[in-house]
């Protein structure tokens, strides 16, 4: 841009390519030349064996804006860009979608960059506090289901379909349950979007008798359409038909 601006008279004449090579005329594309070449010099700024036409003057391009650059061939990149007119109608639209936006923001142009950033980082926080809360909420459930659980001999079992949850969530259900009963044998079940996803969790001392999470997730997985697998302690799975999820549930006390 500041090469255009300069207004650089542009000088185009034909020479043998010795001596167009000897004032420094750049070739562009691996292109074959003759004896006598056409050499577009620009105020000394670019030189450039072309066959192409040219204003006499840089400054006649105008407003000069690079829309892209790539590569387009080993060694060889293109720069792709407007001038003139289409320029000035593409700085006209983005001008516009800025005022746009600082009316949205309520303020000027020149404090959007600043008040985006700002709501960015309060949307950070709230993100930050809604998980917290969503954590706590999954945590008080988690207490529900360990005092509704069943006694089946030596296990505390709980089962549970609880819609909304993503994994991480179910696992820290999980694991607030193996830490507070070592006895607990515990299915969670979330549906989402007509997908089943399970979590099996087992207390130490229901894994040291031989309850294990990982066999008690693929049944149910496998009943639902689905497959899962994982440790002793804690796995996961999914499955398909949300329709099986009733009698899924209801095969943790037989396996127990």
């Amino acid at each position: 841009q500041s090469a255009v601006l300069e207004g650089y008279g542009i000088d185009v004449r034909e020479m043998p390519i010795d001596e167009a090579k000897a004032m420094g005329a750049m070739a562009l594309f691996s292109e074959k030349y003759g004896d006598t070449v056409r050499v577009v010099n620009m105020g000394g700024y670019s030189i450039e064996l072309c066959g192409g036409t040219h204003l006499d003057n840089t400054a006649k391009v105008g407003p000069f804006r690079i829309v892209s650059e790539g590569s387009v061939a080993s060694g060889v990149r293109r720069i792709e860009a407007t001038v003139g007119k289409q320029t000035m109608e593409t700085i006209s639209a983005n001008q516009q979608v800025l005022v746009h936006l600082a009316q949205m923001f309520k303020t000027n142009v020149g404090e959007v960059e600043n008040r985006i950033q700002q709501q960015a980082a309060e949307m950070k926080e709230l993100r930050t506090a809604l998980e917290k809360f969503k954590a706590e909420a999954s945590l008080g459930e988690a207490r529900q289901f360990l005092m509704s659980g069943k006694k089946m001999g030596d296990f505390n079992v709980v089962t549970a379909n609880r819609g909304g949850l993503d994994a991480n969530a179910l696992r820290q259900m999980g694991d607030f349950l193996r830490d507070k009963a070592s006895n607990i044998v515990a299915l969670i079940a979330s549906v989402n979007e007509g997908k089943i996803t399970f979590l099996a969790t087992c207390g130490k001392d229901a894994v040291a008798k031989g309850v294990k999470a990982g066999d008690l997730v693929k049944l149910v997985c496998t009943a639902c359409g689905g497959s899962g697998g994982g440790k002793p302690d804690s796995a996961m799975g999914g499955g398909k038909d949300a329709t099986k999820l009733d009698d899924a549930l209801a095969m943790v006390d037989n396996y127990v």
